[in-house]
């Protein structure tokens, strides 16, 4: 049987005692005796490797079907709103249609980069320079954070740029301080709006602010990265121009919410639900959500990420197959839920982090376990 998740932990009864410093003291130790419990990456693979059969390793080029059709129906779509002459009940489902199909090509650009598509590196830098153009995205940026840093690092404060904050970043941050009502869990109201715009924003400030700020960028390639992003830039600022003002609600601000919401909605609850680590230890920091079988399709089984972890460059069409060897291998330390109690959970705990294993709202102090 797989581990049954209580995803909503209770408040814990304990007040927080513990001031700034003490907490910050407090931080490295717990991560680093929570190491001893951990295991790296290639145990896991060394203990799976037998149940998966050799198909599972080899490229699938088939994938790249997805950025035609996600090309297709984007372009048409667009060129319905601009070229016809349709009521805004009309222009309404086609700007979410882009989004959708934009989200879907997120999902297969991602798997490109990764190199399980094609291991050509010219052709993957072609494709992705397209597939991440609707985020404002460079791919050579999206490489070394993505590849590098986030798989590199996952869930290591600081190191990995997707792992949320603890409370002594917080308290010395006033970028984090102006987001945190934002994020999910935070219990004010604005934090509805985090699915429709994280990606977008957290990607362009980073792209334009934040790697010339901090070290862990230093390793890029800057100059690379900056014609990438202008490249796309112009590029996106042409079709708006061929679209008009009276249709950037459409072709713009419709289907950047969309997109947006289609890949937050699963990067936050594959990862911002469980502890920090310091060994990168798929099975702790990192958590399967399931959806229904059409969805997970559409979704290019983005959703199965525990797998991705272990196996980033194996094609996600092979992730249901590690699924079941990991239940069948790791049936208590393997964590999976629906999406939609991932989702619910998300709302109801803070995205700060007290220690490895907690989590603080840092206004009304409440701590809560990590899944």
């Amino acid at each position: 049987m797989q581990t049954v998740i209580d995803p909503i932990a209770e408040p814990k009864a304990e007040s927080v005692a513990d001031n700034s410093s003490d907490v910050t003291e407090k931080i490295s130790s717990r991560i680093e005796s929570n190491s001893k419990e951990l295991k790296n990456i290639g145990f896991y693979r060394r203990e799976l490797m037998p149940l998966l059969g050799p198909e599972v390793f080899v490229n699938n080029p088939v994938r790249l079907g997805w950025f035609a059709a996600t090309a297709v129906v984007s372009l048409l779509a667009f060129a319905a709103i601009v070229a016809l002459d349709l009521p805004w009940y009309a222009k309404l489902p086609l700007g979410i249609l882009i989004g959708l199909s934009n989200g879907v090509l997120g999902f297969a650009t991602h798997e490109l980069l990764h190199g399980s598509i094609v291991k050509s590196e010219r052709v993957q830098n072609f494709f992705g320079f397209f597939g991440l153009m609707p985020f404002l995205i460079s791919p050579t940026y999206w490489r070394y954070v993505h590849n590098r840093l986030h798989h590199g690092k996952t869930q290591q404060t600081i190191r990995d740029p997707d792992a949320f904050p603890t409370l002594r970043i917080y308290r010395s941050s006033k970028f984090v301080k102006a987001i945190f009502p934002f994020t999910p869990g935070s219990g004010h109201k604005r934090s509805a709006f985090y699915f429709f715009f994280w990606l977008s924003f957290h990607e362009f400030t980073a792209q334009i602010y934040h790697r010339y700020r901090n070290g862990i960028f230093d390793g890029m390639n800057h100059r690379r990265v900056t014609i990438e992003l202008g490249a796309q830039v112009a590029i996106m600022i042409a079709f708006l121009a061929i679209a008009g003002p009276a249709n950037w609600l459409w072709v713009m601000v419709l289907p950047i919410a969309a997109q947006n919401y289609l890949l937050v909605s699963y990067i936050a609850t594959n990862h911002n639900l469980s502890p920090l680590t310091s060994e990168n230890d798929p099975l702790v920091n990192s958590l399967t959500v399931t959806n229904h079988p059409v969805i997970e399709f559409l979704t290019l089984n983005f959703g199965y990420h525990v797998e991705h972890h272990l196996f980033p460059t194996v094609s996600p069409v092979h992730a249901k197959k590690i699924h079941k060897a990991l239940l069948a291998k790791f049936p208590q330390e393997y964590k999976v839920m629906p999406k939609w109690k991932a989702m619910k959970a998300l709302y109801s705990t803070p995205r700060i982090y007290k220690n490895a294993k907690s989590l603080i709202h840092p206004e009304t102090l409440q701590t809560f376990d990590t899944i």
